[in-house]
């Protein structure tokens, strides 16, 4: 069961959207007039969703979508009665996970929701492979690094320099990168 946080301040759309949660097995934990009090409800309380309904995207809501995904990320879905393409592009920006204008239906509420946690969990997992790629791409670099101090200062191949280091780390139950950022360490002590 998803538990919901709802920040609405129109009470039709408000009763429209609790009845297309309420639907989907879903849970509304808490309804909040504005996003100025989204934070507070967010650090109280256990929600997997935070559904917005607004008049538009203004710089407030967005900021509250920004801070909401940089300290707890959540899928967000937002519903605006007016948009454009701009404030679209700028919500999307933002972190929300599904942005729909002018949209509130309550048979259409349930695929939009569904929608959004799925983009929400694709867009979280390229984001961990991202930063996977980079730690390993900065590995890379690290051992590429180590292992030409090793070529200079022991006069060996490249391959040498990689047995060395390879054999140290199994030697030490340490990883390769580890290693390196050691023979670097030592090095910059040397000089």
């Amino acid at each position: 069961m998803q538990h919901i946080l709802l920040v609405s301040n129109n009470t039709q759309h408000q009763a429209l959207l609790e009845k297309a949660i309420d639907r989907e097995n879903c849970s509304i934990v808490v309804v909040i007039k504005t996003g100025a009090q989204l934070d507070a409800e967010l650090r109280s309380r256990a929600i997997d969703m935070v559904v917005m309904d607004l008049d538009d995207n203004g710089e407030a809501e967005l900021e509250s979508v920004r801070q909401i995904i940089e300290n707890r990320p959540l899928p967000i879905v937002m519903f605006v009665r007016q948009g454009n393409r701009e404030s679209a592009a700028n919500a999307t920006a933002a972190g929300v996970s599904a942005y729909v204008v002018d949209g509130l239906q309550v048979d259409r509420v349930a695929p939009i929701l569904a929608a959004a946690v799925t983009r929400f969990q694709e867009t979280r997992s390229l984001r961990e492979e991202l930063e996977r790629t980079k730690a390993s791409l900065e590995q890379r670099k690290i051992i590429e690094r180590a292992k030409g101090l090793l070529m200079q200062q022991r006069g060996c191949s490249e391959e040498e320099a990689y047995s060395a280091l390879r054999k140290l780390a199994m030697q030490r139950n340490k990883r390769l990168a580890e290693i390196a950022t050691s023979v670097i360490d030592a090095a910059s002590l040397i000089k």
